[in-house]
């Protein structure tokens, strides 16, 4: 769990979360790893755009691709005067999690103000994700007696599907009104 936590955050939090539910881990050595795992990511991403802000070849390829002017620039800004939106942001973007962590560094913000809102959003976010967990395996201990476990799952697929819709769609209307 532990290297895994490194890399992926969420995943081990359900994981954990599960393990908790089940007597099988303890909840002190879960929480530690996923806080560990998400101070690791955060400060390696950060660093990690602060190196690449001192390489010329980085900055070569930024200009000639003009990823400097119609990205980083406004994310440069964000990072300077909405950290906090803009690190809301990048811990629901799953997948440009790790890139927008990146132009932090490279926007050059404050080090300690970013590790100090990352890690607070990053004990909500995991720490929802570690409930969600433990949430799942009481409703699967409760139910695989009857066999609705098929439905639930199902029925909480369908809802994450449904949710994702209406979050893709109120961001669609932000940013064609911007």
């Amino acid at each position: 769990m532990i290297p895994l936590s490194l890399i992926e955050g969420p995943i081990v939090a359900v994981a954990a979360g599960v393990g908790v539910a089940t007597g099988r881990i303890d909840p002190l050595y879960a929480a530690l790893i996923i806080a560990f795992g998400a101070l690791f990511q955060d400060t390696a991403y950060y660093w990690f755009g602060r190196w690449l802000e001192l390489k010329p070849q980085a900055r070569a390829f930024a200009t000639r691709v003009r990823l400097l002017r119609e990205t980083l620039r406004p994310l440069k800004r964000a990072w300077r005067t909405q950290m906090f939106m803009t690190l809301a942001s990048s811990k629901f973007a799953y997948g440009l999690y790790g890139p927008i962590l990146v132009t932090a560094g490279m926007a050059g913000a404050p080090f300690g103000r970013y590790l100090a809102e990352s890690l607070a959003l990053s004990a909500l976010v995991l720490g929802a994700w570690f409930g969600f967990g433990m949430g799942l395996q009481r409703i699967y201990g409760a139910l695989s007696h009857e066999g609705y476990v098929s439905i639930i799952m199902t029925a909480l697929g369908i809802l994450g599907l449904v949710g994702l819709f209406f979050v893709g769609r109120h961001a669609r209307r932000r940013l064609s009104q911007a």
